[in-house]
């Protein structure tokens, strides 16, 4: 790995210690997390005055301890001042919002070189940002990737909507055959059933059904 000095802004300690934990599988970097914007910028700063820069910056977005004395109280900011300051450093952003202006701001207005949603493969998602930023690669997690394409509930039918909530209550094909027949919901074959999912894995852009489902609950769809 060549990113090996990473700085984390993050304003939860839970959240803190989950990454730090993840990101030690690539080989026990050397980590400094800081709660506020302000406290971030400021190391950056000193470390590359120091001649021993960070590597990767891993933002929040959202930063609840904000006050009228922080000269940055967003991630947005944060990450833009300090590609200002320091151009070479990387940048992931790390947040619960998967809404499509957010990532399309940070991804073509601000530059960040990875944007990944936190969600319950939020560190496995995390890692593989990394290795793709090491490797001189941008990244955006399926989340990012489905919500920045436009892939959401405006291009799902009723139908859609209902099979991946049934997929997501743990119902096999076969039982949307019958369930699907007992409404009168139409069409209700199992070979109608594989073809929209096939369809709907397509416009996803998910390998499988468990991940598509995965996708249209992180994106509230279902």
């Amino acid at each position: 790995m060549h990113i090996q000095k990473i700085i984390i802004a993050e304003d939860f300690d839970t959240s803190n210690e989950g990454i730090v934990s993840k990101l030690n599988q690539l080989g026990n970097p050397e980590i400094h997390t800081f709660q506020t914007c302000d406290q971030t910028y400021l190391k950056i700063q000193r470390a590359l005055h120091d001649g021993n820069p960070f590597d990767l910056l891993i933002s929040d977005i959202s930063f609840l301890n904000t006050n009228a004395q922080h000269q940055l109280k967003s991630g947005q900011e944060l990450i833009k001042a300090a590609k200002a300051l320091q151009p070479s450093i990387k940048t992931i952003a790390f947040s619960l919002l998967n809404k499509q202006h957010i990532i399309k701001e940070l991804t073509e207005d601000i530059g960040v070189d990875a944007y990944v949603c936190k969600s319950m493969h939020g560190g496995k998602e995390l890692v593989k940002a990394i290795q793709a930023l090491d490797t001189e690669q941008t990244y955006l997690c399926p989340i990012a990737k489905a919500a920045l394409e436009q892939r959401h509930v405006l291009e799902l039918n009723d139908y859609e909507t209902q099979l991946l909530q049934l997929l997501a209550h743990g119902y096999k094909q076969s039982g949307i055959c019958d369930y699907f027949k007992a409404q009168n919901i139409t069409p209700n074959s199992r070979r109608s059933i594989e073809d929209h999912l096939s369809k709907l894995r397509d416009h996803f852009n998910a390998n499988t059904t468990t991940q598509l489902i995965y996708m249209a609950q992180s994106l509230d769809l279902i």
